[in-house]
């Protein structure tokens, strides 16, 4: 059981650490999309911290396009990132529109999914046979797209609570937990605790 356990929990950080290199090669593919989807020419250098509605205008088309907005800030041009916090919660008109742009990312980055999951061009290789490298890198970008999508856009991409369970007995004192309430991460630690415990138990035994 111990070995199970440790087995289980080394494959959940591997696939942890592949899923953010994975999640870094998708965002620098974004940033490049998104440097051709803004056409407006930039004359002027700097880091404008008064609200330009040109400036605002861009990030949102940037972060509609999947960019995200550490990346936007990162450009000399671009504010830094408190000033953009700034701005959303002075500005009304660019608060709903830097609103509506994650939004829009999360659908951008939802069409790529479907694109991935539709190319079954690398699936086969020359001699016949199933290249499940590039089938499991597919599987593995459609997982980082989707876990992005539901950070952008909650609502209509994350996790549906429906489907979990709503309570989850612990000890015998009669401590519940709402298991809508906890994210994936946490249950996949709490299972772990529980299998820990339950192995406690058989041992004393």
């Amino acid at each position: 059981m111990a070995k199970d356990i440790k087995a289980k929990q080394k494959a959940r950080e591997e696939r942890n650490k592949a899923q953010a290199i994975e999640e870094t090669a998708i965002w620098q593919d974004i940033t490049v999309k998104a440097e051709k989807a803004v056409t407006l020419a930039k004359s002027k250098k700097g880091r404008p911290s008064s609200y330009r509605p040109e400036i605002a205008d861009e990030i949102v088309t940037r972060m509609a396009e999947g960019q995200s907005l550490n990346s936007i800030c990162k450009l000399d041009h671009m504010p830094a990132i408190p000033t953009v916090y700034e701005w959303t919660a002075k500005h009304q008109d660019f608060s709903v529109k830097y609103a509506h742009a994650r939004e829009m990312a999360a659908h951008t980055l939802f069409s790529a999914m479907k694109d991935i999951a539709d190319d079954d061009s690398n699936d086969i290789l020359p001699d016949g046979s199933a290249n499940n490298a590039a089938i499991q890198r597919a599987r593995l970008r459609v997982d980082t797209y989707a876990r992005i999508a539901g950070k952008l856009a909650s609502k209509s991409y994350g996790e549906r609570s429906e489907a979990l369970p709503q309570t989850v007995n612990v000890t015998n004192n009669s401590l519940t937990i709402d298991g809508r309430s906890l994210g994936m991460e946490q249950r996949e630690n709490l299972r772990t605790m529980l299998l820990q415990a339950r192995e406690q138990i058989e041992n004393k035994a």
